[in-house]
């Protein structure tokens, strides 16, 4: 496999999220706004404490237009009911949102899509003109679906690239917001679809995918996306798919055909998907976490390599507020992301297959045990269900214990170095109650409240 550039992040040892932003209310004219660019600011202060400053992504989603899913495929638009009263201009509060999130460890981002087009879009009839979008064997333009009450197109990727409409909206996007400034950018639902009239392939869509993806990573913007990739002659997610739907309307035969015989056509150029899916056991076990990384959506694969948590959905969920959110987000943190970091740094050696799911064994005596929900380091517990103590950076200096139901006494930190440790509570406002606690014989004893967790340093 090629390896096109090596990513700006490692996204096996990244926090990356996305945020919901807004919405559209095309019927009045207006955005219906979840959260402001001040309150992303203050949502991400609290990640910040609750993940003890590790490096973070969040990607703004519906940042742009009136909401999320406006204007594609431009992007250049900044939501103007996302800014403060008083702010002079969306825009100018979306550059100071990417400032001040330095300061918490976070680097802004943004959501965006190149794959769907509207009637409402100012380049639409140049993307009719040049065959950038999919056409009716008659050539009229093929309106996939209605979406917001707008005539849903999609993208001929070929037509697009070739009719230099791409790189002329894409560059736009470039100067409105400091996506080049943040080397990374979340492209939803970049998958193929072929076009009717003219008639386009498989592979001249990937080329022309493959070309799009390696301009922006020329510019050095890494792409992280939805899925994987891994498209076949005329196919599509399901028979009631829209894309489907307009291959059998155009009378074509749709080919049998499985996802396991199509190569995985963005290895390498995309180093990480929001749902990590067609994608088998064995190939986790033969990608490694550096090259391609994310939340699987086989649940027997996600129990025993664990994943990226996804974060939006606790706040669209929930609320802004964080005494309504901070508790879930420290649970899937701590038992999702957490072990996921551990278990990425470290080689996978042995997958062992059973009825009920995966154990997998790792390098320096690590094994995860999928059906117990358990991770063990020569046979000694780390994890057990929602009890976990692990190691937070790679150098072993920073540890985090966490329970669901509470936990008191003996815990084992066998990668610890230190035998003196500095502990405390992780709360969203920061670590409170600092106390000391020995380690011995790679074990530290530990009172954890309900839904709790605890940092874990040494004391110097």
């Amino acid at each position: 496999m090629d390896f096109i550039r090596k990513p700006n992040y490692d996204y096996s040892q990244t926090l990356w999220m996305k945020m919901f932003l807004a919405r559209p209310d095309f019927e009045n004219g207006t955005s219906q706004v979840l959260i402001t660019f001040k309150q992303a600011l203050e949502i991400i202060r609290v990640i910040d404490n609750l993940t003890q400053g590790i490096r973070k992504i969040v990607y703004l989603v519906g940042w742009q237009g009136l909401g999320h899913d406006d204007c594609y495929p431009e992007m250049e638009q900044v939501n103007e009911y996302l800014k403060e009263p008083g702010e002079s201009s969306a825009r100018e509060a979306l550059w100071n949102l990417f400032e001040e999130a330095k300061k918490y460890n976070t680097v802004v981002s943004f959501h965006g899509n190149l794959a769907d087009a509207y009637s409402a879009t100012p380049c639409s009839a140049e993307l009719i003109e040049t065959n950038s979008v999919l056409k009716n064997k008659d050539g009229s333009p093929a309106v996939i679906e209605i979406f917001n009450g707008r005539d849903a197109y999609k993208v001929s990727y070929k037509g697009y690239y070739e009719s230099g409409l791409f790189k002329r909206n894409w560059d736009r996007f470039c100067e409105a917001v400091p996506v080049r400034e943040a080397g990374t950018v979340h492209l939803d639902n970049f998958c193929i679809a072929q076009n009717i009239h003219p008639y386009t392939s498989v592979e001249e869509e990937n080329e022309a995918r493959n070309k799009m993806l390696d301009y922006i990573i020329s510019l050095g913007i890494d792409v992280t996306t939805e899925y994987t990739y891994r498209e076949l002659e005329l196919r599509s997610d399901s028979p009631e798919h829209p894309i489907k739907k307009y291959y059998t309307a155009q009378g074509m035969k749709i080919p049998e055909g499985d996802w396991r015989n199509a190569p995985l056509h963005t290895l390498g150029r995309i180093p990480a998907s929001w749902w990590t899916s067609n994608i088998t056991a064995r190939e986790c076990m033969e990608i490694p976490p550096q090259l391609y990384s994310g939340h699987l959506t086989d649940k027997k694969l996600l129990a025993v390599f664990y994943g990226e948590m996804h974060g939006e959905d606790i706040w669209m969920d929930k609320s802004i507020d964080p005494k309504d959110w901070a508790d879930e987000f420290l649970y899937q943190f701590c038992t999702l992301q957490l072990p996921y970091f551990y278990l990425n740094r470290h080689k996978r050696l042995e997958l062992i297959e059973q009825a009920e799911g995966y154990t997998v064994k790792f390098s320096d005596g690590i094994v995860s045990n999928g059906v117990k929900s358990e991770i063990s380091k020569d046979g000694i517990i780390l994890k057990s269900g929602a009890d976990v103590l692990l190691p937070l950076d790679k150098e072993n200096t920073v540890f985090i214990a966490y329970s669901k139901d509470g936990k008191s006494g003996a815990w084992n930190i066998p990668d610890a170095s230190f035998k003196e440790a500095e502990v405390a509570e992780i709360t969203a406002d920061g670590n409170i109650n600092p106390c000391f606690a020995a380690i011995e014989n790679g074990r530290i004893n530990l009172t954890v409240k309900p839904g709790g967790a605890l940092v874990i340093k040494e004391h110097k």
